[in-house]
């Protein structure tokens, strides 16, 4: 097949071409990979999971900083089961390359929460995040 009709595959039947990517590796057929593609979704996957996990640690910090920084007391626990819930979604999605990127991004992260939180209830917070990479991480 030329790379022509596996670029063209790859834009009009995506589902198709990964069947076809995925025989060509199963019978080690390099010839037939559209690797520029291959690579790609390789890439695009790894970003998807990174995102994943950001995700769910603005969420985390989002529930953190409303337990600690709103008087709302009675929705304390169902924030902490939340925080508890993201931290599980984080343990099935993290690698352990994500930790120096996640590290890296903490701070921005870390105000992306603060100006939910702050939309949704005018509280002062801090404008570091008091919060550890660790603290998060299950």
């Amino acid at each position: 097949m030329s790379q022509s009709m596996k670029t063209e595959t790859y834009e009009t039947d995506f589902y198709q071409w990964t069947i076809e990517q995925a025989q060509a590796l199963r019978e080690r057929k390099i010839a037939d990979l559209d690797w520029e593609n291959v690579i790609e979704e390789i890439e695009a996957l790894g970003r998807s999971d990174y995102s994943a996990v950001a995700s769910l640690m603005l969420r985390q910090l989002e529930h953190h900083l409303k337990i600690d920084y709103t008087p709302l007391e009675e929705c304390y626990k169902k924030w902490q089961v939340e925080i508890e819930a993201f931290k599980i979604g984080i343990k099935r999605k993290i690698s352990p390359s994500m930790k120096p990127k996640l590290k890296e991004e903490l701070e921005e992260i870390y105000q992306d929460a603060v100006k939910l939180v702050s939309l949704e209830y005018g509280v002062e917070l801090p404008e570091k995040c008091p919060y550890t990479l660790e603290e998060l991480l299950p």
